[in-house]
């Protein structure tokens, strides 16, 4: 069996364990990076399979650091249940406040114009820097040096991505904290997740302890490429080769839920 073929099959197995949700992360998971974050897209084939898990489990949901009306645009599928802006909730929304790094976004604008290859993309409650573009190998570690000291004197919280450098609240909730509270309000027994990243590492952790803890069935499952951390390989059950295999995996179990076999 190839690796899509053992992810669909355990997959399945966990999905059978209804009420079942699959929650996915979206950049770098089900939608390929891009030089330019506002290009990215979800496929067609992707937003059918949502579509149609969504019509046979309990919860299929999407959690993402972007805007929640910005990843509604990018998914598309109306039936998803979508989480936004970092899984914040009400009470610490506005414990953060509206404009939280407003100082640290206003610090680091001037120092972008010696790295005119680094794009920043507003999130609201956060930024991005993104040097995805830039050929010169060192700019990663000066755009660290320069913006490390504005972060610890403006409250912000450094956090390491694909190419990429974000700045965020410290009271800033981690994943876990919103997917443990999806399954909680929905009574979720079976939950499949996929992550590609840093940031979702919290969340297969607390899959995996969930389960043990438990006994409720959990699978989580990192969507990798050349640019995944090693960490974020070793916290998943199994890994999937990239956006193209988290495809083929979503298309499949829609096919199998057609059938009535999740």
């Amino acid at each position: 069996m190839n690796a899509v073929d053992i992810a669909v099959s355990r997959a399945a197995e966990v999905l059978a364990a209804a009420p079942a949700a699959l929650i996915s992360d979206v950049d770098g998971t089900i939608s390929r990076i891009v030089s330019r974050p506002e290009a990215a897209v979800v496929s067609a084939g992707v937003q059918a399979s949502l579509s149609c898990l969504a019509h046979e489990l309990a919860l299929v949901a999407v959690i993402t650091a972007r805007e929640e009306a910005a990843a509604r645009r990018m998914v598309g599928v109306e039936e998803l249940t979508y989480v936004g802006n970092y899984a914040l909730d009400g009470a610490t929304a506005a414990d953060i406040g509206e404009e939280p790094l407003a100082a640290a976004k206003a610090a680091v604008r001037p120092l972008l114009g010696s790295f005119p290859c680094v794009t920043l993309e507003d999130k609201g409650v956060a930024f991005s820097l993104h040097y995805r573009n830039c050929e010169d190998e060192t700019v990663p570690g000066r755009l660290l040096a320069a913006v490390e000291p504005l972060a610890e004197a403006t409250g912000a919280r450094v956090l390491h991505g694909k190419q990429v450098i974000e700045l965020v609240p410290r009271a800033l909730p981690n994943k876990w904290g919103a997917v443990e509270r999806l399954l909680q309000e929905r009574g979720i027994s079976g939950v499949v997740y996929l992550g590609d990243d840093l940031g979702d590492i919290a969340v297969f952790r607390g899959i995996l302890r969930r389960r043990a803890e438990t006994g409720l069935p959990g699978l989580a499952v990192a969507v990798v490429d050349e640019e995944t951390d090693s960490t974020v390989r070793e916290a998943a059950d199994l890994t999937l080769d990239g956006v193209d295999e988290a495809e083929a995996l979503l298309a499949q179990l829609a096919g199998l839920t057609r059938e009535g076999g999740a």
